[in-house]
């Protein structure tokens, strides 16, 4: 897949561009340097890349291109774009700025040609939706390098805008989503089984839906899973009684039920009101010691024993009242703490009657009740009390079978959470094993690579795949120390990181210059920030991958950014080779000869 002709249904405001083979430099020159009205920026060679977008079936919102932001400038327009899929085979694919979900495609074997007048009936297809026209168009490109991929996912590492060149691997438009919906594919690019990989993020994505419905099952529930056993053995137990008192109920046979109330009577309700009897006892004790304890006051009064002194004429030394004074205060401050923990102590105490004599007033109010049942003779009576008590246990029977039906959910999720952690684990295995094993693409990859970073900047490179704390893949591209091997901080440099950037693209565009796959790269700016060697070395770098292998090589750069002067061997790019020139001139010199917008 290469990039053939880019033109529109007005010339006069869109100048058609004639892609060729090999090396295309679309150049902005400076025509008024002194003028700070005029500038080489913002002139559209920028803006070449998202038009290419549209036309290769970008789905675009009202807001979401700047060719619909507005309409009064660019609603008219028709948009061309002739790709070359094979040697002498090409397909044009027609895009309306206004219609922009209606496509047309014709097939031809001539290069450059116009079709903007060719009405619709002409065309091999037209008003093609733009889903199906993705399809249709990855018909036509037959890139089965990427299947089941559309072209579309991976066409953007070939169309690197500046701001793409912040990761090698990572383009602008994957920050905002997941590695799933990245990481694969290079993966396959570099020659790697996606399989395992995409299984991997399926598997972690699973393990973490199955937590989270299990976190909210746990939360229905007050009782662990580790509990059920003993629940089991409550409902089994709450079971029989229910059965039992259903079948003496059916016979109208109150004895079993009198025998176990009058067992309850004996073990349970007696036992707990002498409890109760001896506790509210010891704490009604305790706390009119307590309170005895708070009416006892410090009484002493230094003046009172400096007068008995005085009047039995004895001299009491100031040193003495000092003394007193200090006791005094001492005895007073201990008297205080005393009393606040007293305090305390009475209204735990207090509570804990109020606690006591409330449960006693319930086990005494169902002492009563069962002694009723016991002493009466109304069966009638009986049938209904004892019924309330059935209608009791069998609530508390569905309730703790509703808690083990739930725990017994908990228990799946727990066993579908390990058979997760198993199948993660055993992926995790198969991606290392793919690492390990690596691939003869991989390792071509790795060595273009390497070279390339070598013949532009004189350093050390590599690009390599690892496994992270998770599992799952990661893609490194470092420079590295040529006697130590240790990663260097180069990678932290714009220029520096952008060269990584065009080293991985060129690296895999050779190694698939012999596959269906894409045959071109557009570099925005590639030359910027490098200083004159660098850029001829990489000139040098891209015109032997446009001759060896067949690749179209685009660029934009601005006419000082070209080393002319230190170029004795023309590596800068020719007249020919210069598809489209730019420059501040006013309207004409830009990309749509119209206003600024």
């Amino acid at each position: 897949m290469k990039l053939s002709r880019l033109y529109t249904n007005d010339d006069s405001v869109f100048v058609p561009i004639d892609f060729r083979d090999s090396l295309n430099a679309i150049i902005a020159r400076i025509q008024h340097p002194t003028d700070d009205d005029k500038s080489s920026h913002c002139l559209g060679k920028t803006l070449i890349i998202d038009v290419i977008d549209f036309c290769l079936l970008k789905t675009v919102g009202k807001k979401g291109h700047f060719l619909k932001t507005r309409d009064d400038l660019f609603g008219n327009l028709i948009f061309f774009l002739e790709i070359e899929i094979g040697k002498g085979d090409f397909v044009t694919v027609r895009r309306e700025v206004r219609a922009s979900t209606k496509i047309a495609f014709k097939r031809h074997q001539e290069r450059h040609r116009n079709f903007s007048n060719t009405p619709d009936e002409k065309w091999d297809h037209s008003g093609v939706s733009l889903s199906a026209s993705v399809r249709m168009l990855d018909g036509y490109l037959e890139l089965s390098s990427i299947k089941p991929w559309s072209f579309r996912k991976g066409f953007s590492y070939f169309l690197r805008r500046q701001e793409d060149y912040a990761n090698e691997f990572q383009l602008r438009k994957f920050m905002s989503g997941n590695h799933k919906d990245w990481k694969p594919y290079v993966a396959r690019i570099l020659g790697f089984d996606e399989t395992p990989i995409i299984e991997k993020y399926e598997s972690d994505a699973e393990e973490s839906d199955i937590k989270s419905q299990r976190d909210e099952a746990q939360g229905d529930v007050s009782i662990k899973v580790s509990d059920y056993e003993k629940l089991q053995a409550r409902i089994l137990a709450k079971g029989d009684e229910v059965t039992e008192k259903v079948s003496a109920l059916d016979r109208f046979d109150f004895n079993a039920q009198e025998i176990g109330l009058n067992q309850e009577l004996a073990d349970e309700i007696e036992g707990r009101i002498a409890e109760l009897n001896d506790s509210i006892y010891n704490a009604k004790f305790d706390l009119a010691q307590v309170r005895k304890g708070l009416e006892t006051k410090v009484d002493f009064n230094l003046e009172d024993v400096q007068r008995i002194f005085k009047e039995a004429e004895l001299t009491f030394p100031d040193q003495l009242a000092k003394d007193y004074s200090e006791l005094v205060d001492f005895n007073r401050k201990i008297h205080e703490d005393r009393r606040a923990g007293l305090e305390k102590r009475a209204a735990e105490l207090e509570a804990s009657l109020i606690s006591l004599e409330a449960e006693m007033l319930e086990l005494s109010a169902k002492r009563m009740e069962i002694l009723q049942i016991l002493g009466g003779t109304d069966s009638l009576e009986k049938f209904k009390r004892l019924q309330k008590e059935l209608d009791s246990d069998r609530a508390s029977l569905a309730l703790m079978e509703e808690k083990a039906a739930k725990l017994d959910a908990i228990k799946e999720f727990d066993n579908r959470l390990r058979k997760a952690k198993e199948r993660k684990e055993e992926l995790t295995i198969k991606i290392g094993d793919l690492i390990k094993n690596g691939s003869e693409r991989y390792k071509g990859i790795q060595r273009v690579f390497s070279r390339i970073i070598k013949e532009v900047l004189h350093r050390t490179a590599v690009l390599y795949v690892n496994q992270n704390d998770s599992g799952n893949i990661d893609f490194h591209a470092e420079y590295t120390d040529s006697e130590s091997d240790e990663e260097t901080q180069e990678r932290r440099g714009t220029s520096f990181r952008k060269i990584l950037c065009i080293a991985f693209d060129l690296s895999v565009l050779i190694n698939y210059s012999k596959d269906r796959f894409f045959h071109f790269v557009y570099h925005d700016g590639a030359l910027e920030q490098l200083e004159s060697k660098r850029k001829l070395a990489l000139l040098s770098v891209v015109r032997s991958a446009c001759v060896e292998h067949g690749i179209q090589y685009i660029f934009s750069a601005i006419e000082e950014e070209l080393p002319t002067a230190d170029d004795p061997n023309g590596l800068c790019p020719n007249t020919e080779e210069i598809v489209l020139e730019l420059n501040d001139g006013g309207r004409d010199g830009r990309l749509f000869k119209i206003e600024t917008f």
